[in-house]
């Protein structure tokens, strides 16, 4: 497992400062749209809050409006960057499951907080709209309705009727994300979508100083 996530290089001091000024801030319906996306079943994490328990509250005909506005003020709080440091490795830290692998080893599978995952939804569906004309047509899996799909009948298109000189070649980069700079990562996180910067600044700090994690 210590194999899969390997030690970070650098400190918390090569970390670019956020933009605390200009943090994201999202509407009632952002959450409400963040919630409602959860797959059904999603599990919760190590405080045994399921994305389930979020969904039933807000859409409680009595108080969900209440809580869905409770809820947004909590959501932005995190967005600022506000979270306590001495919460933020529990808050941003989760539950790590080894499963196995049919081809043998091990598959590290993360389960977080739903209200930090909450936060994170709303950041990632702005970064996602904002990064499309960067990202396209480079990749078609993120902010790209339908862009999977493209790409595969595309590829299949393409093979069906390609000379017989030519190849297709499908590359795998074993343990990709772990294997990033996170410093690198916020640097380019703050030059590209800098309102969300403050939320990820508070996730690595947290990371950088606690690796807290439970073992099932």
């Amino acid at each position: 497992m210590q194999d899969k996530h390997p030690a970070a290089s650098g400190d918390t001091g090569a970390l670019p400062a956020s933009e605390r000024d200009s943090a994201l801030s999202v509407s009632e319906s952002d959450v409400r749209q963040a919630v409602l996306s959860f797959l059904a079943g999603s599990s919760g994490g190590p405080d045994g809050l399921r994305p389930q328990h979020l969904k039933n509250l807000v859409l409680y005909r009595e108080s969900g409006s209440d809580f869905l506005a409770a809820l947004t003020l909590f959501v932005n709080s995190v967005l600022a960057g506000s979270c306590p440091q001495n919460i933020a490795p529990y808050f941003f830290g989760g539950r790590l499951l080894a499963l196995s692998k049919n081809s043998g080893g091990i598959r590290p599978i993360a389960v977080g907080l739903t209200l930090r995952r909450l936060a994170c939804k709303c950041a990632s569906s702005f970064g996602s709209k904002r990064l499309v004309s960067s990202f396209h047509p480079r990749q078609l899996g993120v902010g790209v309705a339908g862009g999977c799909e493209v790409a595969i009948h595309s590829a299949r298109c393409f093979m069906e009727n390609m000379p017989s000189d030519y190849m297709v070649v499908k590359l795998d980069f074993s343990n990709a994300f772990n294997s990033l700079h996170r410093c690198e990562m916020l640097t380019s996180i703050r030059d590209s979508v800098p309102v969300v910067s403050c939320l990820l600044f508070g996730v690595f700090t947290a990371v950088y100083s606690i690796l807290w994690i439970t073992y099932h």
